[in-house]
């Protein structure tokens, strides 16, 4: 089954990633569940219009696959397990298949670009080591994601958190931080005032269609609450052996997935939309994996991950099978 190679130490599986982010752009092509805009909303930059459905799945798509290799990278290279794992980039890659940027490039999926440059860099930084040059730069890469994504510039603060778990910030770094993340955010709002828009709400609101929508993120909610849970229990056993280090950076992405739930939660009571949950898939592909470390519970894990797999398969299909 797919699950087992990744959960293995080989890299090569890594490789299997590539069929299975095309066979959901091929069935999304075929089955039009996740409709193509006709224009790409990319925040304060602006909008631009769509040249070709296919060769803007196969964008996304790689951009999504850079995304998971990268997650993985840095999940193995800062030894969250005593050996390497490639869980990771496959619980990614289920996860955002469910979301509209998985097939279409947005803003939304450009800020998740940089929100893992911002924890790659957020995760060099020691705590008994000058972090000013680290601290800009995160902040730096979470202002130039509020540029594509304005809503998620909300998140600076779970930000803070997330550095001041792994470091105590000193009041000169807290500064440094604050005008990393204000340079790019200045200078996108000063050319969308340029370009002669208006701040206001529009900037927030996004117009993606998706069928079946709360059937489908509802059920898969409840798979990713138990996969959570489980994780909770791995985490906890991987607590009894870990290194203070290791506790430092999982405190640091549990405050990146609080802030990822509560943006999401605004997005279901202001606009009714659930798009902007996706800022939780990438704390949430770390802590999947932990869902597997104990062979009792393993089992239990593995139900859950090939229900929530079957569900972004079996979307594709779900117009077909109300009607019957």
């Amino acid at each position: 089954m797919i699950l087992r190679p990744f959960l293995s130490n080989q890299p090569f599986t890594l490789a299997l990633l590539l069929p299975v982010i095309a066979g959901f752009c091929v069935l999304n092509g075929f089955f039009d569940y996740h409709k193509i805009l006709p224009v790409i909303d990319i925040g304060l930059w602006g909008k631009t219009h769509l040249l070709s459905e296919w060769w803007i799945c196969i964008l996304s798509g790689l951009i999504i696959g850079l995304n998971a290799l990268q997650l993985n990278g840095l999940f193995n290279r800062h030894e969250f397990l005593e050996r390497n794992n490639y869980g990771p980039s496959l619980f990614y890659v289920t996860l955002m298949s469910f979301s509209h940027s998985f097939y279409q490039v947005d803003g939304l999926l450009i800020a998740q670009v940089f929100w893992l440059q911002a924890i790659r860099v957020m995760f060099h930084i020691r705590p008994n080591e000058d972090a000013r040059k680290h601290v800009f730069n995160a902040a730096f890469f979470v202002g130039l994601a509020a540029t594509f994504h304005p809503a998620s510039a909300g998140l600076l603060l779970f930000l803070w958190f997330a550095l001041w778990a792994l470091k105590q910030l000193t009041f000169r770094e807290f500064l440094l931080s604050l005008a990393g993340f204000v340079i790019p955010l200045a200078n996108a709002l000063v050319y969308w005032w340029f370009s002669g828009h208006r701040l206001d709400t529009s900037l927030l609101k996004n117009t993606i269609i998706v069928h079946n929508e709360k059937v489908v993120y509802y059920t898969t909610s409840g798979l990713i609450v138990v996969l959570f849970l489980l994780s909770i229990v791995g985490i906890q056993i991987r607590l009894q052996k870990s290194s203070i280090r290791f506790k430092k950076l999982t405190r640091s992405l549990i405050w990146i997935l609080v802030g990822g739930v509560l943006l999401g939660t605004a997005n279901l009571v202001f606009y009714q939309q659930l798009e902007w949950f996706n800022f939780m898939f990438i704390p949430l592909s770390f802590f999947f994996t932990f869902a597997f470390i104990h062979r009792f519970w393993k089992a239990i894990a593995t139900f859950f991950f090939y229900a929530t797999f079957v569900l972004a398969v079996v979307k594709f299909f779900l117009d077909s099978l109300l009607l019957i």
